[in-house]
């Protein structure tokens, strides 16, 4: 068997051909992992536009022989909590058991702890490699227990209401004179179990609004956002789904939220039913919605339950944290 070689990865200093390959890895590992990801060409895309982050690491395995990327890992430190980073690994899975995460883990922890990080967060599927792996570590913690759900499209339910609401869908970008109160109802999603562990806390604005709308928008992406409004013409719930334009054939279920003075009135399941029929409207080859929902977050549960999602994997968010008077490489 051929030795492995571990090295950071600086984009900007390879070649395009390498950089397409660890997006390659990259990508289907989290479509592994959740059910969907940005094609190759879409991450490359993003990562050339975010430059050398100085907050951003990245490292790759190759075959010492042949020279085949075999894995890629990549940290990014968190922006509300600076010894925090979000950690992803993803192996080749003719090249798993070779040593390639501990590999990893080893130069990982050299190379970012004298950044100040101290704690990294991880995500893998119940009953996979990946999860044994992650067990072995010393500090280790599970966090939260995500489902992974696809619901299968079907034609369009009859027309629905709810009195004193109406529905306004937009692509891309929000109406001007919706965006303040959709800015609340997306500060909002952290009322969701375990959604603290997920996001930092946020208090946005219309400025905060319109970057993310750059953010989800990136790349080959169309960002379709569905509302209920109420009326005096605020946003009282929404729901947030994503589309690759060269790849109709899935949409990715991002948020959904209900601003609590309006919740008990099925505004959820009203603006996801609303929405797949917009989606089914505007991409006719659209077969299936992917969605991670917390296995505690039981209202959204039975919502999706309700409209025909079908959980298909489950997944564990795990916090590894380092003690100063002992490494936490795996056992």
């Amino acid at each position: 068997m051929s030795r492995v070689v571990v090295a950071e990865f600086v984009p900007s200093e390879d070649s395009a051909p390498v950089l397409r390959q660890w997006c390659e890895v990259f990508s289907e590992g989290q479509r592994r992992l959740s059910g969907t990801a940005p094609t190759a060409a879409v991450l490359a895309d993003m990562i050339e536009a975010e430059g050398d982050s100085i907050d951003v690491w990245r490292w790759i395995a190759r075959d010492a022989d042949t020279d085949e990327v075999l894995g890629i890992a990549q940290a990014r430190r968190n922006s509300a909590e600076a010894d925090l980073a979000e950690f992803r690994m993803y192996v080749t899975p003719h090249a798993q058991r070779r040593g390639v995460g501990r590999a990893f883990s080893e130069l990982v922890e050299v190379d970012i702890t004298g950044f100040g990080v101290r704690r990294i967060r991880v995500t893998a599927l119940v009953g996979s490699a990946a999860e044994h792996f992650l067990h072995k570590f010393d500090g280790h913690r599970v966090l939260l227990r995500l489902a992974n759900q696809v619901q299968h499209l079907s034609p369009p339910t009859a027309e629905s209401d709810r009195p004193g609401y109406r529905i306004v869908s937009w692509r891309n970008r929000t109406p001007d004179e919706l965006v303040h109160s959709f800015a609340e109802a997306l500060n909002r999603l952290l009322d969701a179990p375990g959604a603290e562990l997920q996001m930092p806390e946020r208090n946005w604005g219309a400025d905060e609004v319109r970057s993310w709308e750059q953010k989800m928008t990136g790349g080959s992406q169309i960002l379709l956002v569905c509302c209920a409004v109420d009326g005096v013409g605020e946003v009282a719930a929404a729901t947030v789904v994503t589309v690759d334009e060269h790849d109709c054939t899935h949409a990715s279920q991002h948020d959904t939220v209900v601003l609590p003075q309006h919740r008990g009135h099925g505004l959820a399941q009203w603006v996801k039913e609303q929405q797949a029929a917009v989606l089914a409207a505007e991409f006719p080859l659209l077969q299936k919605i992917h969605t991670t929902v917390n296995t505690e977050n039981h209202p959204m549960l039975t919502v999706n339950r309700s409209l025909g999602y079908r959980t298909v994997a489950e997944r564990i968010l795990v916090e590894i944290r380092r003690v100063e008077s002992a490494s936490h490489k795996p056992r």
